[in-house]
């Protein structure tokens, strides 16, 4: 089975060399595919000489400065090549070595999976490795309130209470369709298969879970083969040193508007009965 890894760049040069450095992922170059996805022409000009240099596989597209342009761009590459799975890496992130063997590993089963997604992932902020998406919900919705999120956010009551309302709501919806006491399962392995349902690029957050909670759908509904992969050993660590989207379109966390668009969507997903309450997916076992 032909495996190429898709690295996604928009921006951060140090951090694309760490997919091939052997101090960081170490993936071989023949393996790489570098898709550049950027506003910044001076950017791509970068990118583009220095895979040239390095004969790494590139390819520039559109952007629209949301990430989920930018992995659609990925996937519809994946799907017009000769290769038959992709795993998605984030630019601003990177696989553990040891994670670019697991995926090696699964590219070698003799069945690999139409997808895979995250449990117990990993951050890395301030040198210290963090559990971003693992969470208690019952703290969390009993917890939060628009009390606190005024004195946190600095926002006006009526603010604020719309903030809180709708922070609880994400939990609860969290809570009850994604992974157990995963908030969010990164989609890191696709089939050709999987990489036909897309990111919605209306929303600028939350794309990656949407798009997650649909290939379940599929999955439970049995069009598609997927697991979770338990990140022991981990094979992808988020890095929380740069500030990415999120924290550019949440001002640092302190504004939740993209909870709104996302919410929608997600009440249009249950009316299509594109979810499925107190599920979960197979685990993977990519070792004995």
């Amino acid at each position: 089975m032909k495996l190429k890894f898709y690295v996604l760049t928009s921006r951060d040069f140090k951090a694309l060399l760490r997919h091939n450095s052997p101090e960081y992922s170490n993936i071989p170059k023949e393996d790489t595919v570098i898709v550049i996805n950027s506003l910044s022409k001076a950017y791509e000009e970068k990118v583009k000489a220095h895979c040239e240099k390095e004969e790494i596989e590139y390819y520039i597209t559109e952007s629209n400065g949301t990430p989920a342009k930018g992995k659609n761009s990925v996937l519809d590459l994946f799907l017009t090549s000769d290769n038959d799975y992709c795993v998605l890496v984030d630019g601003d992130d990177y696989l553990t070595a040891q994670g670019v063997k697991v995926y090696k590993d699964i590219a070698n089963l003799p069945t690999p999976p139409d997808a895979v997604c995250l449990k117990n992932q990993v951050g890395m902020s301030k040198g210290k490795r963090t559990k971003p998406f693992t969470v208690n919900y019952k703290d969390l919705i009993k917890d939060f309130n628009y009390e606190s999120l005024k004195k946190y956010a600095g926002h006006d009551h009526q603010t604020a209470l719309r903030f809180a309302l709708w922070r609880q709501k994400y939990f609860m919806v969290q809570r009850d369709y994604s992974e157990g006491s995963e908030i969010h399962c990164r989609v890191t392995w696709y089939s050709k298969e999987a990489a036909k349902f897309k990111f919605d690029e209306e929303l600028v957050i939350g794309e990656d879970t949407l798009q997650m909670l649909r290939l379940k759908h599929e999955a439970l509904i049995n069009n598609l083969n997927m697991y979770t992969y338990n990140e022991n050993p981990v094979s992808y660590i988020y890095d929380y040193t740069v500030n990415g989207t999120l924290c550019q379109v949440t001002n640092n966390m302190t504004n939740f508007e993209w909870l709104k668009p996302y919410l929608t969507k997600i009440k249009e997903m249950k009316a299509a009965g594109q979810l499925h309450k107190n599920t979960t997916l197979p685990t993977l076992q990519v070792y004995k």
